[in-house]
């Protein structure tokens, strides 16, 4: 078995663990936090346990755009006025029966969002994940000549993956076929490896 393919499948696991769950899973206190179905998501205060919390309503849509719609004013970011800089980058990935999106930002600020339901949220509170996040979004800056303006945030076919990487000049994205990153045949494959890099940090933190 390929280090890639040992890999994928660690992702696989967690990405089914939280599959099976069917439950949110709050990093941080979520006291009195509305989620986008317009419910309150309630957890203890002064707490960073992880807790599980039912859901009445899939938050994956809501979620997913709302990942689209941050701004760097919104996260207190300075950036460069005279170039084109990444501070963010949504990566979708399309597997058999479920789509999962892995959101970063350059504050270190990282969730995944699975469509069935199951989300990691507020992982960037814990420095293993901040790190990781981080990097992703400084290797995502090093894609831009790969990546191509993007006018729609459609989401993945089964069996590719995509990467919106979110600028203060627009939005720009890559695909790339599973195959093609299996087999180390993709240019998009050190990005795609850094976003499960978030994956297995946030898993990591949730469970202890």
């Amino acid at each position: 078995m390929s280090k890639y393919s040992a890999e994928a499948t660690h992702i696989k696991i967690i990405i089914a663990f939280l599959l099976l769950s069917g439950s949110m899973l709050c990093l941080v206190s979520c006291k009195n936090r509305p989620n986008t179905a317009g419910k309150q998501v309630a957890s203890e205060t002064d707490t960073t346990k992880p807790k599980f919390l039912p859901l009445d309503k899939n938050p994956y849509e809501g979620l997913r755009h709302l990942a689209f719609s941050v701004t760097p004013e919104q996260l207190d970011l300075n950036l460069a006025e005279n170039k084109i800089e990444v501070y963010g980058v949504v990566m979708d990935w399309g597997m058999e029966d479920v789509i999962a999106t892995t959101v970063a930002y350059k504050t270190g600020d990282a969730s995944l969002y699975l469509s069935s339901g199951g989300t990691v949220i507020g992982g960037g509170k814990h420095r293993t994940v901040k790190r990781a996040a981080k990097q992703f979004v400084s290797v995502a800056q090093t894609f831009l000549n790969e990546s191509t303006k993007a006018d729609t945030t459609s989401a993945p076919i089964k069996g590719q993956a995509c990467f919106y990487l979110l600028t203060n000049k627009g939005m720009y994205v890559g695909k790339a076929s599973l195959h093609d990153l299996e087999f180390n045949s993709s240019a998009w494959r050190p990005l795609f490896d850094e976003g499960n890099k978030v994956i297995g940090e946030l898993h990591l933190q949730s469970q202890q």
